[in-house]
């Protein structure tokens, strides 16, 4: 390529090389003077390569993935990353999630504990137990989210579930963290004893794209569960029989008296409302009391060894589950302010709480204690146990006691729905009587709602009582 020729006459300086040059072509003058002008371009070259690295170096921490290594704050947590959802982006974090499920399926223990770390015995009981129910998982979908740490995610898995004589698949929605151990293999990781980590997780699926997940497989559920009252009964049974089933291997467990291997039983043969944790605490009172009063009623005996009903108030969003694992199925979420009877707190982390008509299970941490006023509360169990022991019309003329007692001013009455499947119960106790099952959307007429937390309502011409917190506008 030639240049033009240059002028530099401008220049009124002597000294100036170009200027005795301006005659000749730009390559010439180089070729004359390559002492001079070849050091000037090497160094040119020099910080063009430099310029270049630098922006290249640029490019890549842009386009760099945010899940690729979490940040840490100053104070040592984990920074939350603003990320969407993706939806089965990882070949091999689906097929471990399709391993896990599909061993679940069929009970395949062994295969379980292989790629589940922090798997306890309980857990794998009922596990063990759900897998007799169950016909096939058809549909398992993952959906991931950047882990707190180099090759870890936080795995919001779909299924469809089928269970035995049933057509009609069930959906599911189970939160899995999923790591990267040193044969570069991935695991769930349900041992997490870093609070930096669980904080993370709970965190992020707090996240609007989490909880919309969430929100729209809870109803979903909810559909179903109300066009399949027989489903639903099933479902009701299903979790009776392992509760009991479970309840009885581990007390064979602890006593001695058969190797863990061989507890788990058989479908149909545990005695359906006694669960082995309710067997022991009889045989415990029966030796405290003499003879009379052990011919009393079952809720009668444990409300004497029962200590003082704590009440605990939710701190944060968290889920509900059915039993005490990361795991376990998740029943609903709390929202900050719901209050539950805590009916034992376990070491492990998690309490034990009443929760619609049964139990079920949350962690400790995000939840807080509530100071009893005066002796309300023991003056409505006091009751509750009176109505227990009385006849129907009795049992209804003390309920209504209760509530004169416990009545407060409110506007929150007429017509409401409730935000999950609920029991109308006759008075206001867990232990009361069932009238009807309220499933989530139907209707209720709202009498009154009381300090207790409970509400006073009518549905389909019948009139009890439901608590408070699943009523919605």
């Amino acid at each position: 390529m030639n240049f033009k020729k240059m002028n530099f006459k401008g220049n009124k300086k002597e000294s100036n090389p170009f200027a005795a040059q301006d005659k000749r072509t730009f390559f010439e003058y180089i070729s004359d003077n390559k002492k001079l002008v070849m050091p000037l371009v090497l160094v040119v070259a020099v910080v063009l390569t430099i310029v270049l690295a630098l922006k290249a170096n640029k490019s890549d921490v842009a386009t760099e993935p945010e899940n690729a290594v979490t940040s840490v704050a100053e104070d040592g947590s984990y920074i939350v990353p603003e990320v969407e959802l993706e939806k089965n982006a990882y070949d091999d974090v689906n097929s471990l999630m399709n391993t896990y499920f599909s061993a679940y399926a069929s009970g395949d223990m062994d295969t379980l504990k292989s790629i589940y770390q922090g798997l306890e015995s309980t857990e794998e009981l009922r596990l063990s137990e759900v897998s007799k129910y169950i016909s096939s998982i058809p549909v398992v979908d993952v959906y991931t989210k950047p882990g707190p740490v180099e090759g870890s995610y936080v795995a919001y898995v779909y299924t469809e579930v089928l269970f035995e004589g049933y057509t009609t698949a069930l959906p599911g929605m189970q939160t899995m963290y999923v790591c990267t151990n040193e044969a570069g293999n991935l695991y769930i990781n349900g041992d997490v004893v870093d609070d930096r980590v669980t904080d993370y997780i709970s965190n992020i699926s707090l996240q609007a794209d989490v909880v919309d997940l969430n929100n729209s497989v809870a109803a979903q559920y909810n559909d179903i569960i109300a066009a399949h009252e027989n489903l639903a009964t099933f479902l009701s049974d299903m979790s009776a029989n392992i509760q009991v089933s479970v309840g009885e291997a581990l007390a064979a467990i602890e006593s001695g008296e058969v190797p863990a291997a061989e507890t788990v039983s058989e479908e149909g043969e545990a005695q359906e409302g006694e669960s082995a944790e309710e067997t022991t605490e009889e045989t415990a009172e029966a030796q405290e009391t003499d003879a009379a009063e052990a011919e009393t009623t079952e809720e009668t005996a444990e409300e004497e060894s029962t200590p003082a009903v704590i009440k605990i108030k939710a701190k944060d969003v968290v889920n509900i589950r059915s039993s005490d694992s990361e795991t376990a199925d998740k029943l609903a979420k709390t929202e900050i302010g719901d209050v539950y009877t805590q009916l034992e707190a376990r070491a492990n982390g998690w309490s034990k709480i009443e929760y619609n008509g049964g139990t079920a299970f949350v962690k400790t941490e995000y939840f807080e204690e509530v100071a009893e006023e005066g002796d309300t509360a023991e003056t409505e169990e006091t009751t509750e146990e009176t109505t227990e022991e009385n006849t129907e019309e009795t049992q209804t003329e003390t309920a209504e006691n209760t509530e004169n007692k416990s009545k407060v001013d409110s506007s929150a009455t007429g017509k409401m729905r409730v935000s999950e499947t609920v029991r109308l119960r006759k008075s206001q106790s867990t232990d009361s009587d069932i009238l009807h099952t309220i499933y989530a959307g139907d209707t209720v007429d709202v009498k009154q709602q009381y300090a207790n937390g409970w509400a006073k309502v009518e549905y389909k011409g019948d009139t009890g009582y439901i608590m408070a917190e699943y009523l919605t506008e």
